[in-house]
């Protein structure tokens, strides 16, 4: 159970640090820039990027478009899971000081 909560880590780490750079940008440059459709851009970036291996096979492009959007599943269902056990801890953290103050 241990492994697999280490690859879980290494997975999600990965993939977080893959995908949320660019959502954050595409994120902030569509608001700095007042153009909401360049949030759009960033969900459709996986089947863009498909398109070039296309050209070789197109069942290769399912697989990389597949891939792609498999990553940003990973990255925000990581993110979300971090954020709430940070929450917990920070939880436990103060019903320990309230008890011992």
């Amino acid at each position: 159970m241990k492994i697999a909560k280490i690859i879980w880590h290494i997975i999600g780490i990965s993939c977080a640090a893959m995908i949320l750079p660019s959502f954050v940008s595409s994120i902030t440059t569509a608001i700095l820039s007042l153009q909401p459709q360049r949030m759009v851009i960033f969900f459709m970036y996986p089947m863009m990027t498909s398109r070039a291996a296309a050209e070789v096979s197109s069942a290769r492009a399912f697989l990389n478009m597949g891939l792609g959007y498999l990553m940003y599943i990973i990255a925000f269902v990581y993110v979300i899971l971090l954020t709430r056990q940070i929450i917990n801890w920070y939880k436990k953290a103060k019903k320990y000081d309230a008890e011992h103050n």
